[in-house]
Formats: C-alpha cells, structure tokens, sequence
C-alpha cells in the first residue's frame, strides 16, 4: 500500500483559500507578519511550530489523526506535488469523476461538462473518456490540514482539503477593527495591534479583575491576553431594555484551555444595586455582528453614567484535562 505524502510545506499556513490559486506564487501575502507560501519538501503538516503552538497542540489528537508522515506498515511513502492534483481549467483539487482526451489531457467533472467535447489543452476535437487510474490515486491521497501546526488534528482525503480548510477552526480570523482586513492565528495578534491599533486594545492579566468605561454607542471592546489570544466585550443595544454585555475570543479550534469570564455592573443611582454574570466564553473565527444568544448581561439603562457604562471585569483560563 502506497501512502502519498505532499510537497506542500509552509513557514506558516497559509491564508489564500482554493479560489487563490490561480495567483499562489506571485501574490502579496494577506497579513504583513506571514511570508508568502513556500514550495519546500517537506511532508505536509510537519512544519517547524510556532513559539507555545507545539506545546499546545500536544496531546489532542489521536494516534489515528498523528500519522502525517508516519510509517505506514508494509507500504511506500510517497511525496507529490500538490499542483499536479489541481485541474488544469479551475485550479480546484481533482475530484472524481476525472475525463481525459486520447492525449491524456485531464479536466475534472465540472469542468469536463463545459468542454464541449473539445480539449482545453490540444484544441482538437476529443471523445474522452473516464480516467479510473487517476481516480483512485486521488481517492487514496490522504493529507493533515494546512493549520495543523496551529491545533487541527485533522487527517482528511485531498480531494476534501479546499471545503475542510474553508471550514478549519483553526484558520486564521479577520481582526475586528472595521476596514482593516489583517488576518491572524491565535497567539499572534500583538505585533499586529501594537502596530496598527494601538488605542484600539486594552492588555489584562487572567484571573485579575479590571474596569472599563464603555461608551453605550461602541459595539465592543478589543482585549488581549498575557499569551496574545483576542478576546471583545460585545455590547449589545436593546432598546428600550439596556445593554446586552457578552464576552467572545476569537480563536478557534478545541485547545487546551478554557476561558470563563465574570461581568459586575454597578447601579449609578444606587450603588447597592449590583449585577452580575459568570459565564464561559463563546469561541468565534470572526466578528460579524453576531451577538451570542446563550449567556449575557443585561444591564439597565438607568445603571448608565450620562453616556458611559462602568463594568468590572474578569477572565479566567482553565487547563483542559
């Protein structure tokens, strides 16, 4: 039995999806601290860890999901190019049923039906016919997610990378911050907020309580954590009740900690009227407006000062055991 590994290996995973790669080898890269793709050759997702990754993403996955570039019994390890899997018309992974013409010319299903019975490559009219070598080929690739450096312990067919990497919890998320676009991975975002946002985020220490004044008209809070992971206090208008106040990371991926938070709000008019919520925080890949629906604080207009609400807070991380 053959087992095909893939000529795939990247400083850092990559950020372009599928429809990128068309222009992979001479487009800018998305985030200014993440290097283009590079053509190496080592095994796809054995690339060297990034500072704290490695020792996170110890211990998750299975021995069925760590054999990335194991030892297959009684088989042959193999390495490929991954372009050689794209179709040569869409530049989207190969997916049976795979055509070729008399030539050998190969076009994946949809791209096939759009021919007209007339190659893309030879420009002469062609029967084609079904390519069941290649199909099986393809059907027996198995590859580790391009993020596997970053926590997915996924190990998924070729022909199924593109969807599942659309889909990674652990790809990277888009920062909150309107019209910025930057993309970064979970541990990462200092050097991207210190440069470009400085005002725009607020440092805090886990388990150690801290106040923020919060205009009733911002829609969150940006802070970052002693290990760099991002977390916003969402303030949610609910007219004519108050304010909805709800904690989420953006991070992804099941690791190995846990976050719960703690919200207290204090009544202006009377300070013995206090409220409070202990919640575990919601997990997103990105900011979309969203509001989490399962646990928040409501808090009254009337514990508003002028335009300004005054909240102690607090964050806590759990060793996942």
């Amino acid at each position: 039995m053959a087992k095909f590994s893939l000529d795939d290996a990247d400083d850092d995973p990559p950020v372009a999806t599928a429809r990128d790669k068309r222009k992979r080898d001479d487009g800018p890269a998305d985030a200014e601290d993440e290097p283009p793709r590079a053509r190496g050759s080592a095994v796809a997702g054995r690339e060297p860890a990034a500072p704290g990754a490695e020792a996170e993403a110890a211990g998750r996955c299975g021995p069925a999901e760590e054999m990335a570039d194991g030892e297959v019994e009684g088989g042959l390890s193999v390495q490929i190019d991954p372009d050689v899997l794209d179709c040569s018309i869409c530049f989207e992974s190969l997916r049976p049923p795979l055509y070729q013409c008399q030539n050998g010319h190969v076009a994946c299903f949809s791209c096939w039906s759009k021919l007209s019975n007339k190659c893309h490559i030879c420009s002469r009219d062609a029967k084609f016919a079904r390519n069941i070598a290649l199909e099986k080929i393809v059907e027996s690739i198995k590859s580790s997610c391009s993020y596997a450096k970053w926590g997915c312990c996924k190990f998924i067919n070729y022909a199924q990378r593109d969807a599942h990497e659309e889909a990674c919890l652990f790809a990277p998320s888009m920062c909150p911050i309107s019209n910025c676009g930057y993309r970064g991975f979970t541990g990462r975002w200092s050097g991207h907020f210190l440069t470009s946002h400085s005002s725009d985020v607020m440092r805090f220490n886990y388990s150690q309580p801290f106040e923020v004044n919060i205009e009733v008209s911002v829609p969150f809070l940006v802070f970052l954590g002693e290990d760099d992971r991002l977390f916003l206090l969402l303030n949610n208008n609910l007219t004519p009740f108050g304010h909805a106040f709800s904690v989420v990371c953006l991070r992804s991926g099941n690791l190995n900690w846990m976050f719960s938070y703690q919200i207290e709000a204090t009544s202006r008019k009377k300070p013995e009227n206090r409220l409070q919520l202990k919640a575990s925080v919601t997990n997103t890949r990105q900011w979309t407006g969203i509001y989490p629906s399962e646990a928040f604080l409501l808090v009254p207009f009337d514990f508003c000062h002028s335009s300004n609400i005054v909240l102690n807070i607090s964050i806590e991380r759990h060793a996942v055991v």
